[in-house]
């Protein structure tokens, strides 16, 4: 009953020799063994290349999603100077903005490095045409003032929507209204979105073309809504029923979201002895009104209590 057992220690203790043969000793073991040494590399690291510097300071306009929904945009200063500097004044001036803008979040920028200032997004002047902006920074004892790179048309872009804005608002009142129906129930159920338009009285007209979802709702009939409604300044209001559906149901997505209830509405404007354009505004529903949203999406999605 024990010989298997002998076996493999005799299998075990062979194998055991092999190895000590195959390292380059040789009989049995009297000792420990040794490997044989070889030489040993040394790698030489060569020194970092020095920090190459512009000698200036450089500003670029950049604006997250988060900016977008705070109402903000940021200049981005890099200080290619040898040393750290602390701004003690940021100014921005643009000739499509109304007045100077305030920089905030002002801290020191080490040498080689780069930090974001916020900006307010203030009223454009819609007058004015894309020209270059600049921005001054104190610090120390001085002042420079520099170029401001805006590659994406932050400021640009801004403008053209507000000033759309303010013309479409001198015409009609855009605004998501409360009281919307639900038709259906469950998993079935759509929503009957309120977009209603309130004349001011004034000459001109506009025509609700197009209005696209977001990421939380979406057309019951499609990617977006096709409305084609026109809106004159002297007529009466007029109410349009939007049909809607969750464009998801991940409760957390309801959560956090940024602009789930903000639409992007497209829009003809007619103004009094103006040739037609169009325009695209951002249209967010108030507080009350996304309340409804959010109960109908519990509704429909089927979320538990």
């Amino acid at each position: 009953m024990r010989r298997p057992l002998v076996g493999l220690v005799v299998a075990l203790l062979a194998l055991s020799g092999c190895a000590s043969d195959s390292s380059g000793t040789s009989g049995a073991a009297s000792g420990p063994t040794t490997a044989p040494s070889s030489p040993t590399k040394t790698l030489t690291l060569a020194p970092p290349s020095p920090r190459q510097l512009s000698g200036t300071l450089t500003a670029e306009l950049q604006q997250s999603s988060r900016d977008v929904a705070l109402g903000r945009f940021q200049v981005w200063i890099t200080n290619g100077l040898e040393h750290d500097i602390s701004p003690k004044r940021i100014v921005y001036h643009d000739v499509q903005l109304s007045r100077p803008v305030i920089g905030g979040r002002l801290r020191q920028i080490p040498s080689g490095s780069y930090r974001g200032f916020t900006l307010d997004l203030i009223e454009p002047d819609c007058s004015a045409e894309r020209a270059e902006a600049t921005v001054s920074v104190t610090f120390g004892e001085q002042t420079e003032t520099i170029p401001v790179d805006d590659e994406t048309g932050v400021v640009e872009r801004w403008s053209h929507e507000r000033c759309d804005e303010i013309a479409i608002a001198r015409i009609a009142k855009l605004e998501w209204t409360p009281g919307i129906k639900i038709e259906g129930t469950g998993t079935d159920a759509i929503a009957m979105f309120r977009l209603t338009a309130t004349p001011t009285g004034k000459g001109g007209s506009i025509t609700v073309d197009t209005v696209g979802g977001t990421p939380l709702f979406t057309s019951a009939d499609g990617d977006f809504w096709t409305v084609g409604r026109t809106v004159e300044g002297s007529g009466p209001p007029v109410t349009m029923q939007l049909p809607a559906q969750p464009a998801r149901c991940d409760a957390h997505a309801f959560g956090s979201a940024t602009g789930g209830t903000t639409f992007f509405v497209n829009i003809t404007i007619h103004g009094t002895g103006e040739a037609a354009r169009k325009a695209q505004i951002r249209l967010a529903m108030s507080p009350a009104v996304t309340a409804e949203t959010f109960a109908y999406a519990a509704e429909a999605c089927q979320w538990e209590e």
